[in-house]
């Protein structure tokens, strides 16, 4: 019996001028519509590929968008200083240009505790891999990113920043490993290397323990390093996923600690 039928012969037991007929006929057909709208949206919910869902908040895994797909990004990075803390904020749209190249566009905003919260930079992204998943002994990924900052009186004003992003993934373990490269125009070169790994304990729950680590060169030669490691979680749920990461300093030069939290939405 399809859903037309039943509802014809529903509304046989109604009379159309009676007040109160009319009223319980209006009650089962709201009932019935909503069964149909909860129903809907449970499967495409259910439906969802996360289509660039992050196991870590530091480090990339083997992953680009897409072709067409785009989904929307937004970071929240907290560094735990002994005086002020400082806050940056990143607002990405991300976009799948082939199955293995996309490119993304950030808007990034920052606030020092007690200062004014400002827009800080702008910076441009691209990724693409080099064959499908698992067909090679190590998964590798080319990361470029261009960055500018909106202070035109900031001495390191454009970065450029390279990354070769190497995963594999066996069964529910995944392993990553990005050393990269960055240069700050006219003020300093550093030197990167962010790794995680993670087990899935089912599809919407990502457990890890990443690190993160960078070595800042100065035009004068003198450097400075910090080092951070700790647990990062990641949850999935509908069109949207979330992973937050909290890492302790293990340097001198390193800060307390810093913690991330990144949303994505699948446009």
């Amino acid at each position: 019996m399809d859903f037309r039928t039943t509802l014809a012969r529903l509304s046989e037991h109604f009379e159309p001028d009676s007040n109160y007929d009319s009223t319980i006929w209006l009650y089962v057909r709201n009932f019935v519509s909503s069964i149909v709208v909860v129903t809907t949206l449970t499967v495409a919910f259910s439906l969802a590929t996360y289509a660039d869902r992050r196991n870590y908040v530091w480090t990339y895994q083997y992953v680009t968008m897409p072709k067409n797909a785009t989904e929307l990004e937004f970071y929240q990075t907290t560094k735990l200083k002994d005086e002020a803390d400082d806050w940056e904020y990143r607002i990405e749209v991300e976009h799948g240009l082939t199955n293995r190249w996309d490119f993304s566009l950030y808007q990034i905003f920052k606030q020092k505790e007690g200062d004014a919260f400002k827009w800080d930079a702008v910076q441009f992204r691209t990724r693409y891999r080099i064959a499908e998943e698992g067909i090679l002994p190590i998964d590798p990924l080319l990361y470029f990113e261009y960055k500018r900052r909106t202070d035109s009186t900031a001495e390191n004003k454009n970065k450029l920043e390279a990354k070769l992003i190497l995963a594999k993934t066996l069964s529910k373990l995944n392993i990553a490993v990005n050393p990269l490269y960055e240069v700050y125009l006219n003020h300093k070169q550093e030197i990167g290397l962010d790794a995680g790994i993670s087990w899935e304990w089912n599809p919407k729950l990502v457990l890890g323990l990443e690190s993160t680590s960078r070595i800042n060169i100065y035009k004068d030669g003198s450097t400075k390093s910090g080092s951070y490691l700790g647990p990062t979680v990641s949850v999935a749920s509908g069109g949207w996923w979330y992973a937050v990461g909290t890492a302790l300093g293990l340097t001198d030069d390193s800060d307390q600690a810093r913690v991330r939290f990144i949303m994505g939405i699948d446009l």
